[in-house]
C-alpha cells in the first residue's frame, strides 16, 4: 500500500461517519500537501469498492461516506442545520426482514433516513414537537 493511500484509508476512518469527499480531502491535505483530490477520491471509491464504505445521500446534494458496521443503522438528517444522526436499527431490520420474506423478495440491503427538524431547530424557528 503506498504511503498516500494509507493516510487516505486512515484519515476515513478516523474522521468517523458520513464524511464528504471535500471533508476528506482537507483531512489529508493538511497532513500532506502533495495528495492530490483525485488520489482522495479514488482511495474513497476503492474504500467502497471493497465493502468498507458506503454512500450516504440524504437528499442535500452532498454525497458522504459512511462505514459499514455490523449493526445495523438509520440516519436522522435535520433539514435545518443539516445534521446527520445514526441511530441503532437492530429490532427494527429483523421487522424490514420479516415484511421482505413474507412478501418471498429476497433483499440485499435497506436504508432508513428520517428527515425532519432537530431539536435546536426546532427551538430556533419557534416549531413545536409533534
Amino acid at each position: 500500500m503506498t504511503p498516500q493511500r494509507e493516510l487516505v484509508f486512515r484519515s476515513f476512518f478516523e474522521l468517523g461517519k458520513h464524511v464528504s469527499v471535500d471533508e476528506l480531502y482537507d483531512r489529508v491535505r493538511a497532513i500532506d500537501k502533495s495528495v492530490g483530490y483525485s488520489t482522495v477520491w479514488r482511495n474513497l471509491k476503492l474504500i467502497c469498492d471493497v465493502g468498507l464504505a458506503r454512500e450516504v445521500n440524504v437528499g442535500d446534494g452532498v454525497t458522504r461516506y459512511d462505514r459499514i458496521t455490523r449493526k445495523p443503522h438509520g440516519h436522522l438528517y435535520c433539514l435545518g442545520c443539516r445534521k446527520l444522526v445514526e441511530f441503532d436499527l437492530e429490532n427494527v431490520a429483523d421487522a424490514l426482514a420479516g415484511i421482505a420474506n413474507s412478501r418471498e423478495f429476497e433483499f440485499e440491503n435497506f436504508k432508513v433516513e428520517i428527515e425532519g427538524y432537530c431539536k435546536s431547530c426546532r427551538q430556533n424557528s419557534g416549531r413545536k414537537f409533534s
